[in-house]
């Protein structure tokens, strides 16, 4: 059943009851990613500090930390700006510690005592002019040793690469069932929407934030797991 009308995307209640399982379809190498995350996240979780999750969407990634990592006395917050997303990850995290927020963390919000931030396929839907400040903002409100998790769709360095990246991923969509009439019209309806960078602006972005210990953990043509350690 195709979800996606031309210039018109959003993570609205027709996306919602599906996300979950389009998702996996959608993203090389999903749950590898998460498994990824999971285990780096445990290296720096620490009691007493807060654990931010940008772009939240049904709370995934905050359910597997609190799962594997029960134990850690932190303080997790999931942040999106649909109300929908969160609403759904409300239905599924019910913890004292664990608080979700209907937020633009592009405005307002502000990050504290923080000792791991993630963001998974996230910055890419956030306004270029915007990007770089919540970066800034991100490195700030992390502890020294501190850790920020970015996960990304990237468009290649050069035309050849973007090319290749870019049929790769439509190949593997359409093995993974999903029809191809919604593979090209989700590509109509995020057009103005998702504004990928390079690996090599992402790096320079999170350079410019002030973070000098970084590395890749993940990549896989046209999407990539970056670590920053304050």
């Amino acid at each position: 059943m195709g979800i996606y009308k031309e210039c018109d995307w959003k993570f609205d209640k027709e996306v919602v009851p599906i996300f979950e399982s389009h998702v996996r379809k959608s993203v090389p190498m999903y749950e590898e990613i998460h498994s990824l995350i999971n285990d780096i996240s445990g290296w720096f979780i620490e009691d007493d500090t807060n654990v931010y999750d940008i772009g939240t969407s049904t709370g995934e990634t905050l359910t597997n930390l609190l799962n594997s990592y029960p134990n850690k006395k932190a303080k997790y917050f999931g942040i999106d700006s649909s109300l929908e997303m969160i609403e759904k990850a409300k239905e599924k995290l019910k913890y004292n510690n664990v608080q979700f927020i209907h937020d633009d963390v592009t405005e307002g919000f502000t990050f504290d005592n923080a000792s791991l931030t993630v963001s998974m396929l996230t910055m890419m839907f956030i306004s270029e002019k915007k990007r770089q400040n919540l970066v800034d903002k991100i490195y700030k409100g992390l502890n020294k040793g501190g850790a920020f998790i970015l996960v990304e769709k990237v468009i290649g360095s050069n035309a050849r690469f973007n090319e290749i990246w870019i049929e790769l991923y439509h190949q593997l969509k359409l093995k993974n069932d999903i029809d191809e009439k919604d593979v090209f019209a989700k590509s109509r309806a995020i057009r103005g929407v998702l504004k990928p960078y390079t690996v090599q602006e992402n790096i320079h972005m999170l350079e410019s934030a002030g973070f000098t210990k970084i590395d890749t953990f993940f990549k896989w043509n046209n999407f990539v797991g970056i670590l920053c350690v304050k």
